[in-house]
């Protein structure tokens, strides 16, 4: 990728994000490029986080090789998209996290994508263990669509 098409991209990218924080510090990065320092750019536009066998993980920080809100909202509005291509539209999606940074953030945002796209989005209240979601699931029971 060329240095223009790596401005370019993260450009977009910072346009589209809606948190305050990591807008700030790619903005600071796309400074340091235009400067024709592009190595940590590079590195945070080489890709895309994926999924792994413990879900979405990566460093908090900007762009699509980073946790974030973006990543998260495009992770969730995928996710949304599956499930309604399953007929799960109306479904139920029990959403929780943990006390992690920006865990909160990352639930809320998430909740709302479900509900956005047409699904039902149950958030729980606090950080709690990963035990209690699959207990808020089992008890919640299977959406409509799935009976």
């Amino acid at each position: 990728m060329t240095q223009d098409d790596l401005l370019t991209r993260a450009q977009a990218w910072l346009d589209e994000d809606p948190d305050q924080e990591t807008r700030e510090e790619l903005a600071r990065l796309i400074e340091a490029g235009r400067a024709g320092t592009t190595d940590e750019l590079a590195v945070r536009f080489a890709g895309t986080l994926q999924f792994g066998t413990a879900g979405l993980r990566g460093e908090l920080g900007a762009g699509p090789m980073r946790m974030n809100r973006s990543v998260v909202i495009r992770a969730a509005a995928g996710l949304a998209a599956y499930l309604k291509a399953k007929g799960q539209e109306g479904g139920l999606v029990v959403v929780g996290y943990d006390a992690r940074h920006k865990s909160a953030d990352f639930a809320r945002d998430t909740a709302a994508v479900m509900t956005g796209a047409g699904l039902r989005a149950a958030l729980l209240p606090r950080p709690l263990p990963t035990p209690v979601l699959a207990y808020a699931i089992r008890h919640l029971g299977p959406s409509p669509a799935s009976r």
